[in-house]
């Protein structure tokens, strides 16, 4: 049934929110000087540290000392004194041989050692054996 007279018949939206076009129009451009503003800014960013290229161990990796041995495993005990392999650069224990020698060759603990992943170059003079 449609009502007749002064009031319109319909749906009451009066409550919804009304957007004021100007107030947003400045918001944007202030955001958009803001944006502008940090790109121009000079970045205060630090140096890429300079990591030595990867190199031969000059030490033998002893994994045959332990080959055979039992060992209490105390849950007190210190990170050097427990059951497996510890190493001393990253100050971890590493349950066994394998992963042991995967740790040693993986890329956190060569920069904790202060090298990067990759490989020096050879020059020909260093590969080819001269007669």
């Amino acid at each position: 049934m449609a009502q007749s007279g002064s009031n319109p018949v319909g749906v009451d939206n009066t409550f919804r929110r009304k957007f004021n076009r100007e107030e947003y129009l400045e918001r944007a451009r202030e955001r958009e000087q803001q944006e502008e503003e940090a790109r121009n800014k000079p970045k205060g960013k630090a140096p890429p540290v300079q990591r030595k290229p990867l190199k031969h161990r000059d030490y033998e990796v002893d994994l045959e000392s332990r080959l055979g041995k039992t060992q209490v495993v105390t849950p007190i005990a210190p990170l050097s004194q427990q059951a497996g392999y510890y190493c001393s650069v990253c100050e971890c224990v590493v349950k066994d041989s394998a992963n042991y020698l995967d740790h040693i060759n993986g890329k956190k603990h060569q920069r904790a050692l202060g090298m990067s992943m990759r490989v020096e170059r050879a020059s020909l003079q260093q590969v080819c054996l001269c007669f």
